[in-house]
């Protein structure tokens, strides 16, 4: 043989070795077709990405492999189409690749197509792992915020355990960031007032002071007086040296009216002037005065209804409701009241030198009754057992002698005249029965508060033709 040809066979092999060589060194797969998509080269990283070996795929068209699943598409049939370089990501043996298809052209047509491939399940994987990781972080964050906001919301006294309460005292620490006028709403004794004093601490008008007014409890013709001031020589019986309002008091800091729905109409006018202008003039007075304040205004009746009956004015109302914030009814957060009852327990006990417990049928009691005064009720109530309680542990007895526990009355003996013994002791048992049902969820609860056999009550509610309906509260 000729020794030119045989050095050129040497070259072209030692050439290809090297080419290969070369194409084996790539971490990223490569994978050459001809301009029909047969598979010409196939690397070691092709095989380690897509997970079949070279022998297997040299010589095959794309179609063919797509047919069989090993690929859930191909880019090299892809470039054949649209004839220009592709990038796609596709499915091979269940792994995620993204493959990139160069066409490279000769004498005007595709005469070989380069795949270069890389794997990105295990990329795909850690950013899932990244995103769940945040995601913990973000509920640990959530977590360890709404445990700060109880530790704050407990220092200034608002002790709970409801979901409800975490909703309102997460609002609560939004609004008190900034200046917005706040509107409390909810029945007497919910903590309106508190909740006043929690937004304000903190705020950034803490180190200033927080002036409450209650526009329900001073009489109409002083309550002007009251929020505005006056100066000296007024009107009669005004203290000669004139007088400084709240309004101005609060300056720099925050002015709570409570039972705002009691401010009467001629001055709901003067207040939308202060909240519109941050100004008031005194009674008797021509001087403007400037004021910096923050309003908050709580009250536990419908300012809504109120506009619509022309009893509180639309414009104030508008001024006031900013960012309304509503504190539920204690019947409506019933998993609050442990907290609660052991809070004022606690605090009572160690303000009068006691050390008393409450026991589990009393707790019962307490913790089925719906609570129309909600916390200050049980405040005082609290109050009240433990003062007049002479025993070191609260019975069920001490609750039941009470008004509101109590389901036995004091007999006029005057409704009973003309009726016989009978129907008097059915009328009677009908009330107990059924003020005993009212504060009970089931005949079982029943049955501990008259200590009465379930089978006994239902015949007597039988017999006394009494419908079984239990608070679901």
């Amino acid at each position: 043989m000729d020794e030119k040809i045989i050095d050129f066979e040497n070259s072209y092999k030692d050439l290809l070795d090297e080419f290969n060589a070369i194409l084996d060194s790539s971490d990223d797969g490569i994978h050459i077709t001809d301009g029909k998509g047969v598979t010409l080269k196939f690397n070691k990283s092709c095989e380690r990405i897509d997970g079949v070996t070279a022998d297997y795929i040299i010589g095959k068209n794309m179609e063919e492999l797509v047919k069989e699943g090993i690929y859930s598409e191909s880019v090299a049939l892809a470039v054949i189409r649209d004839k220009k370089q592709i990038s796609m990501l596709q499915k091979v043996n269940g792994k995620e690749v993204i493959g990139t298809g160069t066409p490279i052209f000769k004498n005007g047509k595709l005469y070989r197509i380069v795949i270069n491939s890389r794997d990105i399940t295990e990329l795909n994987i850690l950013k899932r792992k990244l995103q769940e990781a945040k995601e913990i972080n973000e509920e640990y964050q959530n977590k360890l915020q709404l445990l700060s906001a109880k530790d704050n919301a407990a220092g200034c006294n608002i002790i709970y355990n409801s979901k409800t309460m975490d909703k309102v005292i997460d609002l609560s620490l939004r609004v008190a960031r900034v200046d917005s006028t706040v509107l409390i709403e909810g029945e007497s004794g919910v903590g309106k007032g508190v909740l006043s004093y929690f937004i304000h601490k903190n705020s950034l008008r803490h180190s200033k002071p927080l002036i409450k007014i209650n526009c329900g409890a001073i009489p109409e013709n002083l309550l002007e007086s009251e929020l505005f001031g006056y100066e000296k020589g007024s009107f009669t019986g005004a203290n000669k040296e004139g007088k400084v309002g709240l309004i101005q008091l609060a300056d720099g800091g925050t002015l709570f009216l409570d039972e705002i729905g009691e401010l009467p109409l001629s001055l709901q006018v003067k207040l939308l002037d202060v909240i519109q202008n941050k100004e008031i003039t005194k009674i008797g007075g021509n001087n403007v005065i400037p004021v910096n304040i923050r309003i908050i205004a709580a009250t536990n009746r419908n300012l809504f209804d109120m506009v619509k009956k022309q009893e509180f004015r639309e414009d104030l109302y508008y001024r006031l409701n900013v960012i309304p914030i509503t504190i539920p009814p204690l019947r409506d957060r019933k998993e609050d009241l442990p907290l609660l009852i052991n809070y004022f327990l606690n605090e009572f006990n160690e303000r009068y030198n006691y050390s008393k417990t409450i026991c589990p049928d009393a707790m019962k009691l307490l913790l089925n009754y719906n609570w129309p005064g909600n916390v200050r009720e049980v405040e005082n109530l609290i109050e009240r057992l433990l003062v007049t309680s002479g025993k070191d542990v609260i019975e069920k007895y001490d609750l039941i002698q009470l008004p509101i526990f109590n389901v036995i009355e004091y007999m006029d003996l005057d409704i009973y005249k003309n009726k016989n013994y009978k129907t008097i002791i059915d009328e009677f048992d009908k009330k107990i029965l059924h003020e005993v049902m009212r504060n009970c969820k089931s005949t079982a609860e029943m049955s501990e508060v008259l200590n009465l056999d379930c089978s006994t009550i239902r015949k007597k509610f039988k017999r006394l033709n009494i419908k079984l309906k239990f608070n679901e509260e």
